[in-house]
């Protein structure tokens, strides 16, 4: 008997890992790559360009946050910013169709590799933006590489450490043999249910963009791999934050924060208010009624900020000469 159980459960095991194995096929097809894979200091990055070098304006740099891939800053930003100038969006390291390495949720390690990438394919002086956790590294980026960009510009960005810990589902990712098992059986069937309202959430007060759950490639997150990568970061971000919140007062460069009144998930008071104060060259804009997703919901507004520090850098530019 006790044979037989044994046998039952492995065959259980091995049908769900199988059922795994085709929501990850699944979630590919539906959102493939887009763009270009580029080794840099040993890691695959996917890499997608829009727009002509030749535009005359800084390149932008385009950094996601966390539970989505670069399709999300694409829709947002990547596509209008694309029409007059060269934009470079980046799968961060483990997320989308980028490698993981060793340690890949430390911040400097992805600021690192981000830079690598956007060096490999021509953007020089680039101004960064980073949304949401994409903004920790972002911020991590200007700490490291500030003489070799125009400009920062955070959208609802992580900066400071924050009361609470994180999503027990993050936790359990990490929690060895469970963790592999709940990768692989639980979240493939939980994202499927929950991965739509979960993305309405994340957007209040505002909605999401039409067919934004499959435009975005919200369901390569629920591959093992991707979900592993997205719970580490978050469950380290904290560590990370802390690592670097007592530095943001060296930076010399513009710095344009924005944030939404009604952002619940990254607080405005206690990240992109604090750092405002913190950095000299900070300006913070408000978005009134607008939450967390603030780089769709208020696209035009974003992109009039991006515009007005490019001709604030051309400025500073042509009075240097």
């Amino acid at each position: 008997m006790r044979m037989i159980m044994s046998l039952f459960l492995f065959l259980v095991v091995f049908a769900l890992l199988g059922a795994s194995g085709c929501a990850n096929l699944g979630a590919e097809k539906r959102a493939p790559k887009l763009g270009q894979t580029i080794t840099v200091d040993g890691v695959d990055m996917h890499v997608l360009t829009a727009g002509e070098k030749a535009s005359g304006k800084p390149p932008v740099l385009l950094i996601h946050g966390a539970s989505v891939n670069l399709r999300d800053m694409k829709i947002a930003l990547g596509d209008a910013l694309g029409e007059d100038r060269f934009v470079v969006m980046v799968d961060r390291p483990g997320r989308g169709y980028s490698e993981r390495p060793p340690n890949g949720y430390e911040l400097q390690r992805q600021a690192a590799l981000i830079k690598a990438a956007a060096d490999a394919v021509g953007a020089e002086r680039p101004i960064v933006v980073g949304q949401s956790f994409g903004g920790a590294v972002a911020l991590n980026y200007a700490l490291q590489f500030e003489d070799e960009m125009s400009g920062l510009v955070l959208l609802a960005p992580v900066s400071h450490e924050w009361p609470g810990g994180v999503a027990w589902y993050n936790s359990v990712s990490e929690t060895p043999v469970i963790g592999f098992l709940f990768r692989r059986m639980v979240i493939p069937v939980y994202g499927a249910m929950a991965g739509r309202e979960s993305v309405n959430e994340s957007f209040a007060p505002d909605e999401p963009p039409q067919n934004y759950y499959d435009r975005a490639g919200v369901p390569l997150l629920f591959r093992a791999a991707d979900f592993k990568a997205n719970a580490a970061d978050i469950k380290h971000l904290k560590e990370q934050i802390r690592l670097q919140q007592e530095e943001y007062a060296k930076l010399q460069i513009p710095v344009k924060i924005m944030a939404g009144t009604d952002d619940k998930t990254v607080l405005p008071r206690i990240h992109a208010k604090a750092l405002e104060e913190q950095i000299d060259q900070a300006t913070l804009k408000m978005l009134p009624d607008t939450g967390h997703a603030l780089h769709h919901a208020e696209t035009a507004a974003i992109l009039s900020v991006i515009d007005n520090l490019t001709a604030e850098i051309e400025r500073g530019g042509a009075l240097a000469q």
